[in-house]
């Protein structure tokens, strides 16, 4: 009997360690979402819901037709389109010692709303698509394919550099973008998006 109580009591104490183990890892939460996702870590894969915890090195998934909003705990925003994935390679938030750093790989279409890791002293804040490296401050955007192009990215707010081996375009106006027409190409030209297609970049993040 005594044997048998002290195999529960040890259970029930692992289960609380890894409790606090998640939450200590937890960087964010999915404070909107429409569809299905899941999240990916270590070859284990779990549904993700509204309130799931996101970890680092966690790669995260929606499905056709899916819409998924993810709050991080300085309260930068990232929102994803359908078919997109997300992977979670480095996250610091430390305010007391004023120094941050973003690292995410991207997949799909997404709108990027940064929070106070970039608006810290000593900060790095990116966005690493297949084709091109985003770097952010201050900033809101929104990245992905459109037009048959490998990748458009298209500012909001504030200031971002897209930037590949084969060269680099700053976008520091509301309104402006550039494309990226296929692997291996450089950064187009920066212009004005036309409004019909400001349109459909930000319909590929609209939750219905």
């Amino acid at each position: 009997m005594l044997h048998r109580l002290a195999i529960i009591a040890m259970a029930l104490l692992s289960g609380f360690a890894g409790d606090r183990v998640a939450a200590q890892e937890t960087i964010g939460t999915v404070s909107r979402i429409q569809g299905e996702a899941s999240g990916t870590r270590g070859g284990a894969t779990r549904a993700l819901g509204l309130n799931s915890s996101v970890i680092p090195n966690e790669s995260v998934s929606t499905g056709a037709a899916a819409r998924l909003e993810v709050t991080f705990k300085d309260n930068t925003r990232l929102t994803l389109g359908e078919n997109a994935k997300l992977t979670l390679d480095k996250y610091v938030f430390n305010p007391a010692a004023r120094r941050g750093t973003i690292r995410f790989r991207l997949v799909g279409a997404f709108r990027f709303l940064s929070g106070q890791v970039s608006k810290l002293a000593r900060s790095e804040v990116s966005v690493t698509t297949p084709v091109a490296t985003i770097g952010i401050r201050g900033t809101e955007f929104w990245g992905g394919p459109i037009d048959d192009q490998s990748l458009g990215v298209f500012l909001i707010e504030g200031a971002v550099r897209v930037s590949n081996p084969a060269g680099a375009q700053i976008l520091n106006r509301t309104g402006q973008g550039t494309n990226i027409a296929r692997p291996g190409a450089a950064p187009g030209p920066v212009t004005f998006w036309p409004q019909d297609k400001v349109n459909r970049a930000i319909a590929a993040v609209t939750f219905q």
